[in-house]
């Protein structure tokens, strides 16, 4: 729009409105293009977030593949039987003992319940 465009439109709403509605008028439009603005900005940032995810997601998943340390296998079965007597296992059993209740008092455990047993 050029200056002409603007100042015919400023003079017709002038005739038409007044100049006592005219600032009121004016207040009215400024508000109704900022939330205008407001609500497409909004949009805009919604579908950006939607279309950014999946891409920070595999560039995520990116970065940590790339930056994994590559492991490398032994070289002799010498080195291996090393690493596994050097690592301490436990297995399921060490972890649970037969009978938990064994640790108690036996004037605190009672066996009598159904389904249970010694």
């Amino acid at each position: 729009m050029g200056l002409t465009e603007i100042l015919l439109i400023l003079g017709i709403a002038l005739i038409l409105f007044g100049p006592e509605d005219l600032p009121e008028i004016a207040r009215t439009i400024g508000k109704i293009v900022f939330e205008l603005r407001k609500a497409t900005q909004d949009v805009t940032r919604e579908f950006q977030g939607t279309i950014d995810t999946p891409r920070n997601a595999f560039n995520k998943a990116m970065d940590f593949s790339e930056n994994m340390p590559e492991t490398t296998p032994p070289q002799s079965p010498q080195e291996t039987e090393k690493a596994d007597a050097d690592e301490e296992l436990l297995t399921f059993e060490d972890e649970n003992p037969a009978d938990p209740l064994a640790e108690l008092p036996s004037d605190m455990v009672s066996y009598e319940e159904k389904g249970a047993s010694r």
